[in-house]
């Protein structure tokens, strides 16, 4: 189990951390002590990664709180950069220890260090900082956006409730706000994701390799399947899914009454039922989904409760960061939810979601070194998407959710149809993704980028009327 470092450990100094580091150097490494030595370099990063953690997620808190951002780009600049360089070194001298054989338990984690080791280039540590550097001006940027709605302002998740009115009119209305907020910073965003693409090839060519696709493939961890596959299971989705999608947006429509499905008609009723509407406070998502855990498995119950004490933070707000996501803390041996909630069952979702990846954590922190938690991310979304449907008999009230059993039979159809939807815009995004990396041309523009992403777009996202949109 991780332990506290060190009193005297000051990750904020990188003499302190360093100081550290070079004690596990200097210290002669044999077949007998090596266990109690991978052991304290363990407990060193686990102490080191959970207070930069710590940092960015308050950052990550409010956009607009300087001192939470100094906190976070200094050790983003200043203290990972040299953690990453002693890192290798100590990696190098442990797989240099003659006849050294991991147990059974370490192969996956042996297997990363020599795929880690291929892949660093000590001069693609700056490369990399910077890239963090410049994903937290898009934190920043998306985070300090909203729009004025009938004299509030509303963050744009709060904005998406609108998309929910019966009124048509006030439903375009919204969409159109959303997506001019948006392109308020459109050049803005173009220069990030531009600046981002270059430094990754940048990285990957340091590398050694010829374009950043097979660099990240090896960095993501993924031996068991290839690009190919990835591109086999696009035209999987094109000639499986997305009649599937075609047809649910048809149904929509129909029900709507409509000539043609407008993107501002996805979210509102089909029926003259009010829309789901779960919760009304952060501390109310946190309660509904305490007794659905509970409902699933008592554990999974207690160690939900266990992340109300601090390790929970739900609710959308002014200077929030986009997004949600699940972070381990592996001194504190807890989890820590980021999400940007705002009364939705898509939000319920998400938390159930976020709480099956909190539970692996869980599971996973018996394990002695930390680089024996870590999962690919394909592993790790196998907990996350089986929370997801392990908690869809407890939704209703009668069995500790939410809702009315219709309310109850509503979510579940309306979770199962966004399963499906969202298979064709992961395509729209990997695809992208394989052709930005690979084959994309070297002076690449926005242009360039609008006109594959659309393509894509008209390949996959059928069935909705985006004509006369086009920004």
């Amino acid at each position: 189990m991780t332990t506290t470092y060190s009193e005297q450990l000051n990750t904020r100094e990188w003499e302190s951390v360093n100081t550290a580091y070079q004690a596990l150097q200097a210290e002669p490494l044999t077949l007998d002590n090596v266990q109690q030595w991978l052991q304290r370099w363990s407990d060193l990063e686990a102490q080191i990664y959970e207070d930069t953690g710590n940092a960015r997620s308050r950052a990550n808190e409010n956009t607009a709180d300087k001192e939470a951002e100094a906190l976070h780009l200094h050790y983003v600049r200043e203290i990972l950069p040299k953690v990453q360089v002693a890192h290798e070194e100590l990696k190098t001298k442990l797989l240099n220890l003659e006849g050294y054989e991991p147990p059974a338990e370490q192969a996956t984690m042996m297997r990363a260090f020599r795929t880690d080791q291929r892949l660093f280039r000590e001069e693609n540590v700056p490369l990399q900082a910077e890239a963090t550097v410049i994903g937290n001006e898009y934190m920043k940027t998306v985070g300090a956006m909203n729009i004025e709605w009938e004299g509030e302002s509303y963050t744009l998740d709060q904005a998406e409730l609108l998309l929910r009115d019966p009124n048509r009119e006030n439903r375009e209305q919204a969409w159109r706000q959303i997506h001019e907020r948006w392109l308020q910073d459109r050049e803005g965003l173009n220069d990030v994701f531009l600046k981002l693409l270059d430094l990754r090839r940048r990285i990957a060519r340091n590398a050694g390799f010829d374009n950043y696709r097979e660099y990240a493939w090896l960095e993501r961890g993924r031996h068991e399947y290839t690009p190919e596959d990835a591109a086999t299971f696009h035209d999987a989705i094109e000639h499986e899914v997305v009649p599937v999608a075609r047809r649910i947006y048809e149904r929509r429509r129909e029900a709507l009454g409509l000539d043609a499905l407008r993107p501002w008609d996805l979210d509102v009723e089909t029926t003259s039922a009010p829309a789901l509407s779960p919760f009304q406070t952060g501390a109310d998502l946190e309660e509904g989904c305490s007794r659905i855990f509970h409902a699933v498995d008592p554990v999974l119950g207690q160690q939900f409760d266990a992340l109300r004490e601090g390790y929970l933070d739900l609710e959308s707000r002014a200077n929030k960061a986009p997004g949600g996501y699940c972070r381990p803390m592996h001194v504190a041996q807890r989890s820590y939810i980021f999400m940007n909630a705002v009364g939705t069952h898509r939000n319920v979702q998400t938390l159930l979601h976020e709480g099956g990846h909190a539970f692996h954590n869980q599971h996973a922190f018996h394990w002695p070194l930390i680089w024996m938690r870590r999962a690919p991310t394909e592993m790790a979304e196998v907990g996350s998407m089986a929370l997801e449907m392990l908690a869809q008999p407890y939704l209703a009230q009668e069995n500790g959710g939410f809702y009315t059993q219709e309310e109850a039979n509503r979510a579940r159809a309306e979770h199962l149809e966004k399963v499906i939807l969202f298979y064709p815009y992961m395509a729209v995004v990997d695809a992208f993704q394989h052709w930005v990396y690979t084959d994309a041309p070297e002076a690449l523009t926005a242009a360039d980028l609008d006109a594959k992403w659309a393509e894509l777009w008209d390949r996959f996202m059928v069935g909705i009327d985006y004509s006369g949109l086009d920004a």
